[in-house]
């Protein structure tokens, strides 16, 4: 489509070559595509995030690193000298109340978490009655979405797992043309097509690194699919199975049973059990002796006679028992795992103190260079997906007449003392 003072036309529509999806379902005689095997991908994934502590805590930084301090409106007037991108602050309060507002952090900390969490994110534009303008944009729950094959409706369903949708209890939008979203719309609104319309759904924003047409695979799924995020629930199962089974022993005393015949002769108490409750109290007690923070170090004596025929008679022997609960590989192996599930997501492990995995958690404290400069990059990689999620933003701005205005974001990275301070702000 194009447009310009006295011309509307439009150009010829090319359709995009999609991959085949065998795995589908029909909902009102339309088909959609299945999300995962089962149609359950999103929930399935939540499982496995919030059985896995190192990639639910990766996951969550990852996302709070993208939204950093927020946005600021502004216009690009031009570059200077070293071609860095001249600012001019956009003052206007319909723009400001919004993005300061609740519906904006509501959308943006959705949609970051969506898109991480799951590789995708289904944004909502949402019309005032009269259809001509947008009052907000929202995010879909990503578990409930799901895209018609020939991606022109979007179905929006409480619960994929338990029961088949129907028509009661679902919605259906219509979808933008995801090459050109802008155009799409502005094309339906001089058509007439946006009246009646209370919202339409943005296409969806993806993974941008996955090629799957449908549903983009989030990051993390590599460590999923490469077994590694198996090895991290593994280890905590071996561990707790091995200290539930084991026995904790730590001292074998060995103790003659002519020992007790000297110490408490028979001849001398009434009954057995007398005898009997008497040797336990010195047992008590030995023990006690034994244990204990107070009684570390201590020496122990013991004593032993020899007989007429010249053995040794009485004589207690004390053996230090070894724990059979050797957890120093496991643990070697746990960090490894950590460590590969943080590098899926791009993470520097040293940010979040997992280290790199020599010994047990080796090193795991991490420099403070290193964690500056893993907070760097992270802000740094993470550029394509804050554009991607502003992407509706900037569309309802631009719709609303709201002309020529970038969002960025504000960043506080963490700097060195001879800087004269701890932190420095910026805009990207």
């Amino acid at each position: 489509m194009f447009q310009g003072k006295g011309v509307f036309g439009s150009t010829n529509t090319v359709k995009p070559v999609q991959e085949r999806i065998d795995d589908r379902f029909t909902f009102l005689k339309r088909e959609y595509a299945t999300w995962g095997e089962t149609n359950c991908f999103p929930d399935d994934a939540e499982k496995t995030i919030r059985s896995t502590s190192v990639l639910q805590t990766g996951l969550n930084y990852k996302a709070r690193c993208c939204y950093g301090q927020g946005v600021v409106p502004v216009k690009v007037d031009g570059f200077d000298e070293q071609d860095n991108e001249i600012f001019t602050p956009v003052r206007d309060k319909e723009v400001l109340n919004y993005l300061r507002g609740k519906p904006f952090r509501n959308f943006h900390t959705a949609a970051f978490r969506d898109l991480i969490k799951f590789g995708n994110a289904f944004p909502l534009l949402v019309f005032n009655n009269a259809g001509d303008r947008i009052v907000r944009v929202q995010i879909l729950n990503a578990r409930h979405c799901r895209i018609s094959i020939d991606k022109t409706k979007l179905l929006v369903f409480g619960d994929f797992k338990r029961s088949e949708p129907t028509k009661e209890e679902t919605q259906v939008y219509e979808m933008l043309d995801e090459a050109d979203p802008f155009y799409d719309l502005q094309w339906r609104r001089d058509t007439g097509k946006l009246k009646g319309l209370k919202a339409i759904a943005f296409p969806r924003i993806s993974n941008y690194f996955s090629n799957n047409d449908y549903y983009a695979a989030p990051d993390w799924q590599s460590a999923q699919e490469s077994g590694w995020i198996d090895i991290a629930h593994k280890i905590p199962q071996f561990l707790n199975r091995a200290y539930e089974n084991a026995m904790h022993l730590m001292w074998h005393v060995q103790i003659p049973h002519t020992y007790w015949e000297k110490q408490f002769p028979r001849a001398e108490y009434k009954n057995v059990e007398q005898r009997k409750q008497l040797i336990q109290d010195f047992m008590d007690k030995f023990e006690k002796e034994l244990t204990d923070t107070k009684n570390a170090n201590k020496s122990l004596w013991t004593q032993y006679y020899i007989d007429e025929s010249g053995r040794v008679n009485g004589d207690w022997k004390i053996t230090r028992l070894d724990s059979e609960i050797k957890a120093d590989d496991r643990l070697s192996m746990s960090a490894a795992a950590n460590s590969e599930i943080l590098f899926s997501l791009m993470v520097n492990p040293s940010v979040l103190g997992a280290g790199m995995p020599g010994g047990p958690y080796s090193g795991n404290a991490g420099s403070g260079s290193d964690i500056r400069e893993g907070l760097l990059v992270s802000m740094i990689l993470s550029h394509i997906e804050k554009q991607s999620v502003l992407d509706p933003v900037e569309v309802m701005f631009e719709f609303n007449g709201l002309h020529d205005i970038e969002l960025k974001y504000r960043n506080i990275t963490l700097t060195t003392l001879d800087s004269g301070r701890n932190t420095q702000e910026s805009l990207t």
